[in-house]
């Protein structure tokens, strides 16, 4: 799919199934430079649904009483190219080569103009990055990704200067930026005594870009459905970071299986998915040549073999989104 093609479209349920592989989850797929974290399956003490959100921070010079455009102002021209680059992480080797034997995978289609690099920092102002997804919704200002990108977890803090970068590509930038105007996450992933991976999802509420232009008028975006299955095939874009350099959209495409109980989580393997990735969407009947599909789940967390998993959305997801919705028209 070329740059200029934003993404959209309905699906046609395959069906398909195959024996499952089982493995146990082991490591949280955290942003780059935060590491990979021990990964316990956890259930809030209040099991209703529910949104923790608060409005982005900016920490930048020239932020501080600044005006809400001269904020933006002032995030964006923080975000230079070389600090881009470093939110990667270091590069430690060669990237390893990635089997491209279908041909598809060698067709531009496997590259999306809604699925984009997400630059932030920490509390402690280390830099980083995930990868975030527009969604296409009725405000047309929200980005799916990772909720371990936006908000440690218990305890934790939120992070801070967030952008996101659709369709980046070795430095170009062909939609432009949007700086995050509300950040959110799901109260079970935010809340009891340790992180739920079971809901590591959450959502940017962006600003326009510099023509003013939503996320999904510029880049278009993917709907998000509750309805992935055993066997069903899914195809996986991300910004892999150590040992790859997080400036392209790194591939993946397998088909779905359960992780072992007591995780109640979806699993693909998909080993190029390393560091930075997290967030990554798992597109749904994924179609090459116009770049249609819908999103069924999203980059959470990994074990040391390439098995990556995802949260199970479902009702309560949709819940969210929802409610972030309403969060969303309040802006100004």
């Amino acid at each position: 799919m070329s740059e200029d093609s934003p993404v959209s479209g309905g699906r046609d349920r395959s069906g398909r199934s195959r024996p499952g592989r089982v493995r146990t989850l082991l490591l949280a797929l955290a942003v780059s430079a935060a590491g990979l974290a021990a990964a316990t399956p956890a259930r809030a003490a209040d099991d209703t649904p529910g949104v923790v959100s608060r409005a982005a921070v900016v920490d930048v010079p020239g932020a501080e009483g600044a005006t809400a455009a001269q904020r933006e102002r002032a995030l964006l021209d923080y975000w230079t190219p070389e600090r881009v680059r470093r939110a990667t992480g270091e590069k430690k080797a060669p990237a390893p080569a990635v089997d491209r034997a279908d041909p598809r995978l060698a067709a531009a289609g496997t590259h999306s103009t809604a699925v984009g690099k997400l630059v932030f920092e920490h509390a402690n102002g280390k830099p980083d990055h995930c990868t975030a997804t527009a969604v296409d919704s009725d405000s047309e200002i929200l980005v799916l990704t990772a909720a371990h990108c936006l908000h440690e977890g218990p305890g934790g803090d939120w992070t801070k200067n967030v952008v996101f970068i659709p369709a980046r590509e070795g430095g170009s930038e062909p939609f432009g930026r949007f700086t995050a105007w509300n950040v959110a996450t799901s109260a079970l992933w935010s809340s009891g005594a340790k992180p739920d991976w079971e809901h590591d999802y959450g959502l940017v509420i962006t600003n326009d870009n510099a023509k003013g232009e939503t996320v999904f008028d510029a880049a278009g975006g993917y709907q998000i459905v509750p309805d992935a299955r055993t066997g069903e095939q899914v195809s996986v874009m991300g910004y892999s970071g150590p040992p790859y350099d997080g400036e392209h959209q790194e591939f993946c495409q397998d088909l779905i299986e359960p992780t072992v109980p007591p995780m109640n989580m979806w699993q693909v393997e998909c080993p190029n998915m390393t560091p930075g990735s997290s967030g990554s969407p798992w597109l749904l009947d994924y179609d090459y040549d116009t770049g249609s599909g819908y999103i069924g789940g999203l980059n959470s967390i990994s074990d040391t073999r390439g098995y990556m998993a995802s949260p199970r959305f479902d009702a309560r997801t949709g819940e969210f989104v929802s409610m972030v919705e309403r969060i969303a028209a309040a802006r100004p």
